[in-house]
């Protein structure tokens, strides 16, 4: 009896690695295509990167008041 229940075991073991596997392939050969987009709807595929406004050349920006003398 021990001999029947391993041998089911053993091939059951067998069947589901098999099926793993064939899973496994045919999602990497079958890429899923990007769900469709609603109608309206707004997706960004790029964004460029944040450009700095002062260079780190030039120095720090000081705000000052003139002052005129009369």
């Amino acid at each position: 009896m021990k001999d029947i229940f391993y041998t089911v075991l053993v091939v059951w073991i067998i069947w589901r690695v098999l099926n793993s596997v064939s899973v496994y392939r045919a999602k990497r050969s079958n890429p899923q295509p990007p769900p469709s987009r609603k109608e309206g709807e707004t997706t960004v595929d790029y964004v460029p990167p944040a450009k700095k406004a002062i260079s780190d050349e030039e120095g720090e920006y000081v705000d000052y008041e003139e002052i005129k003398k009369e």
